[in-house]
């Protein structure tokens, strides 16, 4: 399952136009990787995310709007605040939770992965200021991260550094619970983090904050991530049950 905010009075048309279509190129990439999957608008989803996760064998959460600070104790800090959506927040949260419990694989990108550090307890940096990971008159921009050794992070796309394409104003601060640092920006902005691999938090849970669906990304990035977390989704399918992989042309 796919979640994101589309179609929310709460964007404004530039921005509902970007994560559209950075949402249409999660779309390809997830049909190429063979992967079915039921998108879901997070500001109306018409079902709860109990229900949703009866027949759903992993979660992918994408960008959207900024996290409301009152999640995690904390009250706009500015006048630059996107928008937040109260009602995405909920469902979002709630799906995470519940995914997250159950063991099912877990993904998210952007504002999903900063949902889930707070849905485990973390907080946020509410506005970066000016650096590499946003400029003024960019959708996107183009800079390093470390991706750290022993990490699942490093198993799928290697150890060292590599460029990526980002536009988050927000960030990763207390980590949450259960949850380890797995890639850092050259200012020591955490742009990706995991689940444990031991004790109760196992299981496949990945955010990265930066955006592996934008146009202008290595594509090897998110075809090596999609093909991981396809691995684990399988895992958890019962005996003789794979609705997760495409029909065969």
């Amino acid at each position: 399952m796919v979640s994101y905010s589309s179609e929310t009075p709460r964007h404004d048309a530039a921005f509902a136009d970007e994560l559209r279509v950075l949402a249409a190129g999660a779309a390809t990439a997830i049909a190429e990787a063979g992967l079915e999957a039921r998108w879901v608008n997070a500001a109306a989803p018409h079902s709860d995310a109990h229900d949703l996760l009866a027949t759903a064998h992993g979660v992918i959460v994408l960008g959207g709007a900024d996290v409301d600070p009152s999640l995690y104790g904390a009250t706009p800090a500015g006048a630059w605040m996107d928008s937040a959506d109260a009602a995405a927040d909920a469902f979002e949260a709630a799906l995470l939770r519940e995914a997250l419990e159950r063991g099912v694989p877990v993904f998210t990108i952007c504002r999903g992965t900063q949902l889930l550090n707070v849905v485990r307890g973390g907080t946020l940096v509410q506005d970066l200021g000016a650096g590499i990971h946003r400029e003024p008159n960019q959708d996107m921009v183009t800079h390093p991260v470390a991706v750290r050794p022993g990490t699942r992070l490093a198993a799928v796309l290697g150890t060292g550094t590599r460029d990526v394409r980002s536009g988050h104003h927000q960030a990763v601060d207390a980590l949450g619970e259960g949850l380890v640092v797995s890639a850092t920006a050259p200012d020591g902005v955490i742009e990706a983090i995991e689940g444990r691999d031991t004790g109760k938090d196992a299981g496949w849970v990945v955010g990265v904050q930066w955006h592996p669906e934008d146009a202008g990304s290595d594509p090897a990035q998110l075809r090596l991530l999609l093909a991981d977390f396809a691995a684990a989704a399988r895992i958890v399918l019962p005996v003789g049950d794979d609705p997760i992989t495409a029909p065969a042309a």
